[in-house]
């Protein structure tokens, strides 16, 4: 007669082959040291966030303001020099997108990075720009879409494929956006799913705001850029705390964790060699 596992001996499996995947694919997210697992191929998920990136950009229209271009390209030069022995294998690309009013910016795996000409349009200087580029760069660099494919692995039966899209991580005014194609995919609850992306959320502020630090932008330009947002998302009669589904946290909890890490911020800042000129931003 053939052996048949019982329901806790499947269970007692599943739990064993889990905890050797995340034994195996542990990795330390730069600056906060958190220990998160990446079950997936970096080659691979390059790969296919840079043909979305493509996609992305034969879908939108490029901007053809030269110093928004400039601006751009000088800040995620010198933020990607920064981070690269957190980043040593990314293919930078910094895009604007001409989106006026539109206060975002996202990053995909590998170094793809798009600006919208909205979020330039408001910043009132370069800090504030590298503020939101920074957090962008620190969802690159904490692999965060690689977390998010791994988790939902780990939460499907053993046996089913996953299949699930890049996915653009955006900033700024805090929207979670999907990118062209790409689907939620199964097996992850929306509760779950919104308390992992709005812990993330909260992680790329952190380690974006000393990489913008070290960049030697001013760090306490991206509080301003917080207050100044909430204010304005306000005056449109938009929500500035979200709710619990929310993929992103509020701005006030946004606000007080800068807060919170602008001394250590500042030290950092202060100690660097190149300091930013706060070039305002026309």
């Amino acid at each position: 007669m053939p052996h048949r596992l019982s329901a806790v001996s499947l269970l007692s499996a599943c739990a064993m082959v889990s905890s050797l995947l995340w034994t195996s694919g542990c990795q330390e997210v730069p600056v906060t040291g958190r220990s998160a697992i990446s079950l997936v191929d970096d080659k691979d998920i390059n790969e296919k966030a840079a043909a979305e990136f493509e996609q992305i950009k034969s879908m939108q229209r490029m901007s053809r303001n030269p110093a928004q271009v400039r601006i751009v390209q000088e800040i995620g030069s010198r933020l990607s020099r920064t981070v690269f022995w957190d980043v040593p294998h990314a293919d930078w690309e910094f895009v604007v997108f001409h989106s006026p009013g539109v206060l975002n910016a996202f990053a995909m795996p590998g170094g793809k990075v798009g600006v919208f000409s909205g979020l330039i349009d408001f910043c009132e200087n370069e800090d504030q720009l590298a503020s939101v580029i920074a957090h962008e760069i620190a969802h690159v660099a904490a692999r965060h879409t690689h977390e998010r494919y791994s988790q939902q692995m780990m939460l499907r039966p053993l046996g089913v494929a996953t299949s699930v899209g890049v996915g653009t991580t955006i900033g700024g005014a805090g929207i979670y956006v999907p990118s062209v194609g790409s689907t939620a995919g199964g097996g992850v609850t929306a509760l779950t799913q919104s308390a992992f992306d709005r812990k993330k959320e909260l992680e790329a502020d952190h380690i974006g705001l000393m990489y913008m630090a070290k960049a030697g932008y001013d760090p306490r330009e991206s509080l301003r850029l917080l207050q100044r947002m909430e204010e304005h998302i306000a005056s449109q009669g938009g929500p500035t705390s979200n709710g619990w589904f929310a993929n992103h946290p509020g701005f006030p909890q946004r606000q007080i964790q800068l807060s919170e890490l602008m001394d250590e911020a500042m030290a950092v800042y202060e100690k660097g060699e190149v300091q930013s000129s706060h070039t305002i931003i026309e």
